[in-house]
């Protein structure tokens, strides 16, 4: 009897760890559905360190194409702080499918793609169950730990084909001895031993080689339920197009989760006895192992698959990630894009998303502009905003403005240069090369016209050769097709280009000692200076800022360097 109450007590506890562990992974699911729920328009303070950025930017890396952001326009934008920004991605798959889509413009829409992305986050942004549900599925696929999910694909090629045969011979060798005991004892005890210590020794080497590449079944398989998931829901006819070509994929898996469950306790144990006697059937028969080769094939036989579904699960995370991003600007609107050379460019209170309480500027382009204007005025901001503002345009089809429009351009930069001391390059080389690349892709025959942004055109060297090299760069970039947005300290270049340019400028305000910047792009070509006042402001001495200012007077008035 005190056996039994024994029993029904062990029962009873199991049984409340059980429901109780069930209640409170129900009660941290509802606890984070409502955490998103109430995030819905606002952004989260998200900071990534450069070995996070590199393992998200694996899956980009390994599918460019012409026409990507290239390092240098995604160095000098700070673009990670916009991923960091827009990214409300829940998966690895979500998180690297949109690194890759910020990197990726259309270059047009001439297949839909623009289209129906547009019409799939208008549904998840005014669905707000089908969104929050969709979160929850994508928040059980999660993260795949310390490396991308691109190179846990990538190391199961390294793998190569992996036959069973070997396993299934070591099991015959095991059957073969135990029956040699029932023929003849003497000789089949030995065999037995001998087929076990050789199955035991493959299985352990074996299991070695395989154990690392589980995880990928794992994330796999939780791919697999996730479509499932997304399967089942009822999204309406908006979101169609998506579901029947996620249900086409997932079709092609039936076969890998057979006995899947075995691969992934390969390299878990409990320590029970149960479990203990099934690792050493595990060890004499291999059975594990041959169903990882197994899984292992079908995987390989359908990578290309896998990489589609990979791409399915990771847009639909971006495109929700998208819709929060939007609900929490100030404002945005959807980009109005036309295809060829001729098209006007017009943005209307555009800001940069990253600053808080940005002050907006627009404008109307059918050529590049020239700004000028004092240090901190807002010239390199406006460069950044107008250049990241067309970079997500053609991406996320979203904009931090009221409204935009322009063409499918090419996009580059030179602006945030440093030197490069590893290769020996100083400033000037590095800028050379960054300015040489534009040219060379103004020059390449396009059907997209270029759109570029240079700070400070040719800083790394002496004035007059500074002035003369910047007037023939620039006169260049301002051929048909090519809209060049430029800022700098030289007010010559606005006289000597003003027939190719449209001039702007930035100024400010002394006031009771102090500067006080508007950061709004005013026409024509700036008429004040800041830097000797700054010296003041910052606690320079006087006779510094006396003889400065005599200095920078003499010269305006008599063009001539005096000491």
């Amino acid at each position: 009897m005190e056996i039994l109450i024994f029993l029904v007590l062990i029962f009873a506890v199991f049984l409340y760890v059980m429901i109780r562990g069930a209640m409170e992974e129900k009660n941290q699911k509802k606890k984070y559905r409502e955490q998103m729920k109430a995030l819905y328009g606002s952004f989260q303070d998200r900071v990534y360190s450069a070995e996070e950025i590199n393992k998200i930017a694996r899956y980009y890396f390994h599918r460019q194409k012409e026409n990507d952001i290239d390092e240098i326009t995604w160095n000098d934008l700070s673009m990670d702080n916009i991923f960091a920004r827009v990214n409300f991605t829940q998966s690895s798959s979500g998180e690297e499918y949109l690194y890759a889509m910020l990197r990726q413009p259309f270059m047009n829409d001439n297949d839909g793609t623009k289209s129906k992305m547009e019409k799939h986050i208008q549904y998840m942004m005014t669905h707000e169950d089908a969104r929050l549900d969709t979160i929850m599925l994508l928040r059980e696929l999660g993260h795949t730990g310390k490396y991308s999910l691109f190179d846990y694909l990538e190391y199961l090629d390294q793998l190569g084909v992996r036959s069973n045969m070997p396993h299934y011979s070591c099991i015959l060798l095991l059957l073969v001895s135990i029956a040699m005991i029932f023929i003849r004892t003497s000789l089949g005890v030995p065999m037995v031993i001998a087929a076990a210590c050789i199955n035991i020794v493959i299985y352990i080497k074996e299991k070695g080689i395989a154990a690392p590449y589980v995880t990928t079944f794992s994330y796999i398989l939780r791919m697999i339920h996730c479509a499932d998931g997304i399967l089942k829901q009822n999204y309406d006819s908006a979101m169609e197009d998506y579901i029947a070509a996620l249900r086409e994929k997932r079709g092609r898996y039936r076969d890998f989760e057979k006995n899947s469950g075995m691969v992934l306790k390969m390299n878990a144990s409990s320590g029970s006895i149960s479990e203990l006697l099934f690792d050493y059937i595990k060890m004499l028969t291999h059975i594990d192992i041959i169903q990882f080769n197994k899984m292992l094939h079908i995987v390989q036989k359908n990578r290309a698959e896998i990489s589609a579904l990979v791409a399915d699960l990771g847009y639909i995370d971006a495109v929700i990630s998208i819709g929060y991003f939007r609900a929490a600007l100030p404002y945005y609107c959807t980009p109005a894009l036309k295809e060829g050379c001729d098209s006007l460019f017009v943005m209307e209170e555009g800001f940069h998303p990253c600053i808080n309480n940005p002050v907006a500027n627009s404008f109307s382009q059918n050529r590049g502009m020239i700004i000028t204007g004092s240090n901190a005025s807002g010239k390199s901001t406006f460069l950044k905003t107008t250049a990241i503002n067309a970079i997500l345009a053609q991406t996320i089809h979203t904009c931090a403005a009221k409204s935009y429009c322009g063409s499918y351009f090419r996009i580059f930069s030179s602006m945030a240069l440093r030197d490069n001391l590893d290769g020996g390059e100083s400033y000037y080389i590095v800028e050379i090369k960054a300015l040489k690349r534009i040219m060379d892709a103004a020059s390449a025959s396009s059907d997209n016209p270029l759109l570029c942004f240079v700070d400070e055109v040719l800083r790394g060297t002496n004035t007059v050769e500074r002035i003369a090299a910047s007037a023939q760069i620039l006169t260049k970039l301002s051929c048909k097709g090519v809209y060049c947005f430029a800022a700098t300290h030289d007010i010559e270049l606005t006289h000597l280009l003003e027939k190719y340019y449209d001039n702007y400028h930035f100024e400010e305000e002394v006031k009771d000692g102090d500067v006080l910047f508007s950061y709004r792009l005013l026409e024509g070509r700036a008429h004040t200076r800041n830097a000797i006042k700054l010296l003041e402001i910052i606690g320079f001495s006087e006779d510094i800022i006396a003889k400065a200012d005599h200095m920078a007077a003499a010269f305006l008035r008599d063009g001539e360097w005096k000491a």
